[in-house]
């Protein structure tokens, strides 16, 4: 067992990165795990001799808050192997060699403007598309590689890219990384992507939003839901390929459903994505994609567990429906649905809506009465 620990905890995964890079860089010693909870914040620990962790966090806590926010950072010496068993942050080691090449990161408060930046990315050097991943407080992040001056050059442009469409929260380019930070970035995707066409993403605040989203898309124009996909801190987007016309016309009616529903957080048209971009955000889901006639579905979702509890209760109390499924967006976010026919899945989401607000937060209540087939296979609930 070494004989210190170090622990560094930042707001934001471009923070954590660059103090960790200088952190292995600066003393003898490496990350041994890594650990988030939430609202963005991360934290990476260190393992080595007393002097070299005290070093090594004294040079993270500067460069952390260069691009970020230091949460908060320890040494502790002489740590006993209990506690260090019990503690959450354990990472496998690296089985595979570390990536050499320049690294750039985009990070942003939502998932569309990061589609939009990467896409750039990849559009304005020849670098590569390493992944992507959110870390809870509206945060997510995409990784390129390339030689320094492809990255610099991408990174400039994903910038621009995400800051037209959301907010940008912070940015990375590191010349020369050191391989110890590899079990930081997210894993590459290996999914099949299809090609051509437009991409459209339409970002929602919760789960009820999103599903409402989906269905409209697809019933206003020939469009495809590739896939629902978490964007942190309590957003989902909606995720649609097609032809320019048709996702054009379905971002603006998933828009307009967002917006009416109170849900809206961000959307983006990308006329022609890059092959890694679609690879990396929307790679195909395996299933058929069939059109299949479904009961109603309702959907009530709030902030606090007891009372969506409480509603289901009531929901199924109230009106002859079926439970289906729950899912946690994040930030408090939870959905729960049920099936039956269209009236009385309206008594029983009216019925749990009212439960809802007795016992905690309503966040919305929403009745769809045929749900279209391609949306039926990307839903998260079940």
């Amino acid at each position: 067992m070494s004989s210190a620990i170090g622990v560094l905890e930042t707001r934001g995964m471009a923070s954590l990165v660059s103090a960790a890079d200088a952190m292995l860089k600066v003393s003898d010693v490496e990350v041994v795990g890594r650990h988030g909870i939430g609202s963005g914040w991360v934290t990476a620990i260190i393992e080595g001799s007393v002097a070299d962790v005290q070093t090594a966090i004294a040079v993270g806590e500067v460069e952390a808050q260069r691009y970020g926010e230091l949460i908060s950072s320890e040494t502790i010496a002489r740590p006993d192997e209990r506690a260090q068993a019990a503690m959450p942050h354990g990472i496998s080691p690296m089985d595979q060699p570390g990536d050499q090449r320049a690294l750039g990161i985009v990070e942003t408060q939502g998932l569309a403007p990061l589609i939009a930046g990467a896409d750039a990315m990849v559009k304005a050097a020849a670098v590569d598309l390493c992944g992507w991943a959110f870390i809870g407080g509206a945060l997510c992040h995409a990784v390129v590689r390339g030689d320094v001056a492809a990255v610099q050059t991408a990174v400039d442009a994903g910038r621009r890219a995400a800051a037209a469409v959301g907010t940008v929260y912070a940015t990375l380019v590191l010349p020369q990384p050191i391989a110890g930070i590899v079990p930081l970035l997210p894993a590459s995707s290996g999914d099949p992507a299809r090609s051509g066409g437009a991409l459209g993403i339409v970002e929602t605040i919760g789960y009820t939003t999103v599903v409402a989203v989906s269905d409209a898309m697809v019933k206003a124009a020939d469009i495809e839901v590739e896939r629902l996909s978490i964007g942190s801190g309590g957003r989902i987007a909606a995720l649609a390929v097609g032809s320019l016309d048709a996702v054009q016309a379905a971002v603006a009616t998933g828009r307009d459903e967002a917006t009416s529903l109170g849900g809206l957080d961000g959307a983006a048209l990308l006329p022609r994505p890059d092959e890694m971009t679609m690879r990396c955000f929307a790679g195909a889901l395996n299933g058929p994609r069939v059109s299949t006639a479904r009961r109603a579905l309702g959907l009530i979702e709030t902030r606090s567990t007891v009372g969506l509890v409480r509603a289901v209760d009531q929901m199924l109390k109230a009106a002859d429906v079926e439970y289906e499924g729950s899912y946690k967006v994040g930030y408090f976010l939870t959905a729960s649905a049920i099936r039956g026919d269209v009236g009385a899945v309206r008594v029983a989401v009216e019925a749990g809506a009212q439960e809802a607000e007795k016992h905690g937060e309503l966040v919305s209540a929403h009745v769809i009465p045929q749900l279209y087939g391609d949306v039926e296979q990307r839903l998260l609930h079940r």
